[in-house]
């Protein structure tokens, strides 16, 4: 049963003005050691999330190192003060990412630090925290991958205007610290898994839930990964069925769904893959088997995926019915050379009114005051492609514009 601890605290909340006193910071050039392992990490301060709060108050001193096989990578963001909306003032903002490999022991590392969070302040006093800190690593020894995560929680100091300072314990999991009309503090939580291809550490140190806001803030977040069999190239890419990036009328927009992402290292030959049996995007329009999927592979100097999404069938309104969308990216890389095909990018039929329609050389069907689609939409870049197997337009005047099967995929070379 979990306990929760109040503090008859009357606290004024803070505005949601954001001052940063520093920038991010890099460390100095380190050795640099080429390994057959995929280090990740990243780390922040502070993540508001929902209530009343401005979208671009989201995260502080984020710090991050993307897929990469370096050992000796190194990277800090230091923020001196930061005034995060809906919750307070924080000094001593520290994030550190790096990789490393010695003795045999190769390690992905992530740590968050805060000096101090004022939690609020006003004329009846203020309620502070000391020393936070949240530490993540992935590694991998003789014995095979690992992942380990700690966390570090000072006392909570209530210092009112006239007289001695008042000290409460920190919140642990079993018992939250709650503040009448202002907060609940709760600890931060970890998590941790292993096996034979990966390690991921994530952590972080405090959450508060901030009553007069709505919002909940995440405090001193770290994370690690680690994956071997980085021996090919570095893996980017994505899959979903449907993907409304402009809404309109009845339609609203909506990310990727269902999305499927490419791990960094590839799937190890095995297929990950997510699927729905229906959808409504609004406006009658109706999606029935709705599939995305990755698979990637790599041995030594060469790499292989294949990024692919579908689309059983699509309806507006019973009128427009168009079947068996599918989109489908191969990409290879032997040593520099890369090929990229959308091969395999396919779609069945369009029938308006019970009629069966033909699509033109373009590419470009227009039903007048219906919509305008557009098939096998491909973009290449040096290192990937991209297709989306059916585009849609709606020429109802809403201007909603939906893309179907949308697959994207590229393998990088590896720094050596």
């Amino acid at each position: 049963m979990k306990h929760r601890t109040t503090l008859a605290v009357a606290l004024a909340p803070l505005g949601v003005g954001m001052a940063l006193a520093a920038g991010p910071s890099y460390a100095g050039p380190t050795a640099s050691k080429t390994t057959t392992f995929a280090f990740q990490g990243s780390g922040f301060g502070t993540r508001v999330i929902g209530g009343q709060v401005p979208v671009g108050s989201a995260t502080t001193a984020y710090q991050s190192i993307g897929c990469t096989n370096q050992a000796g990578r190194d990277r800090t963001n230091n923020v001196a003060e930061a005034t995060v909306p809906g919750l307070g003032t924080l000094t001593g903002v520290r994030t550190r990412v790096w990789t490393t490999s010695k003795h045999g022991r190769v390690a992905s590392h992530s740590t968050h630090s805060i000096t101090r969070i004022v939690l609020s302040q006003s004329s009846l006093g203020s309620l502070t925290m000391d020393a936070l800190r949240s530490t993540s690593v992935a590694y991998h020894d003789a014995k095979g991958f690992h992942a380990r995560t700690s966390t570090q929680l000072g006392d909570l100091t209530f210092t009112p205007p006239v007289g001695d300072p008042q000290t409460f314990p920190a919140p642990t999991p079993d018992q939250p610290v709650a503040i009448p009309g202002l907060a609940t503090i709760y600890a931060g939580q970890h998590a941790t898994r292993h096996s034979g291809t990966h390690a991921m550490a994530n952590a972080f140190a405090l959450r508060i839930d901030v009553i007069p806001t709505g919002t909940s803030v995440r405090i001193a977040h770290s994370h690690a990964e680690l994956s071997s069999g980085l021996t090919g190239g570095i893996f980017s890419g994505r899959s979903a069925a449907t993907h409304v990036v402009t809404a309109g009328g009845d339609i609203v927009k909506s990310g990727p769904n269902p999305l499927t992402v490419m791990p960094c290292q590839g799937t190890y030959g095995r297929t990950h893959e997510k699927s729905l049996a229906a959808g409504d995007l609004g406006g009658q329009l109706i999606v029935k088997g709705a599939d995305s999927r990755e698979r990637g592979s790599q041995g030594d100097h060469r790499a292989r995926g294949i990024s692919r999404a579908e689309v059983a069938r699509v309806s507006l309104g019973g009128q427009l019915v168009i079947d068996g969308i599918v989109g489908k990216v191969t990409v290879k890389r032997v040593g520099r050379h890369v090929h990229r095909s959308a091969a395999g990018t396919l779609l069945g039929s369009v029938t308006v009114a019970g009629q069966e329609q033909t699509f033109p050389k373009t590419g470009v069907l227009e039903i007048p005051g219906v919509a305008k689609l557009e098939r096998g939409v491909v973009s290449r870049t040096h290192t990937g492609i991209k297709v989306i197997g059916l585009r849609i337009t709606l020429l109802d005047g809403s201007g909603a514009v939906v893309k179907l099967a949308e697959a994207a995929l590229r393998i990088k070379g590896l720094p050596r």
